[in-house]
């Protein structure tokens, strides 16, 4: 049975001031040692995909998406965070957990399938962004797959910005070798497909 882990509430209070995040946001590819608290990978997930309202049946995040469509799907790459298993996991955004998808070093498959980007096995954690492309092609045909990069764009923006106002360094990755991502994360590449990541850790 798939082991599902609740995530801490995530808060709206302290952190940076946006203005400040904005201004000190760097792409950091170097990392402390320290595991990364449960609380704060939460909080960084929440700020990329967390439920901040709603509009008639339709669920609003904090990264916005062309017609609410919100293709981008995140995979949480455990390498070093207290209270989970090192392995991989699925976002689960209607009740903000975690369901474990496979145990081990799967940092070190993501680093290879990123040609060697050693950040991703390094940092304590790595989210790695999938598009399940008919969420968006279902209602807007071949354009819906523009929207797709334009979303993946939001939620790596906020994850900067959640990871700075933390005091914790973020670096996405968009070079990768897609098969290989693909495969590390268990998607087919065709109906959902992986566009993104990003290295997330403390400030070495």
């Amino acid at each position: 049975m798939d082991s599902v882990i609740p995530l801490p509430e995530p808060s709206s209070d302290g952190g940076a001031p946006i203005w400040t995040a904005m201004a000190e946001r760097r792409s950091v590819r170097f990392f402390g040692e320290e595991p990364m608290p449960l609380p704060v990978l939460s909080q960084l997930i929440w700020s990329t995909h967390g439920i901040t309202g709603r509009a008639g049946n339709i669920e609003l995040r904090n990264a916005p998406s062309a017609g609410a469509c919100y293709p981008i799907d995140v995979y949480v790459v455990a390498n070093s965070v207290e209270g989970l298993d090192a392995g991989l996991y699925r976002y689960l955004t209607a009740d903000h957990s975690l369901v474990l998808m496979r145990e081990g070093d799967v940092g070190s498959e993501i680093a290879k399938a990123a040609l060697g980007q050693e950040m991703c096995r390094q940092a304590p954690v790595a989210l790695v962004w999938t598009a399940v492309v008919p969420r968006t092609t279902g209602r807007y045909g071949e354009r819906g797959q523009r929207y797709v990069f334009l979303d993946a764009g939001h939620v790596g923006q906020n994850a900067y910005l959640a990871a700075t106002a933390l005091g914790y360094g973020c670096c996405t990755v968009g070079a990768f070798d897609d098969r290989a991502m693909n495969e590390a994360i268990g998607v087919d590449g065709e109906i959902e497909r992986v566009v993104y990541l990003a290295a997330v850790g403390p400030l070495g």
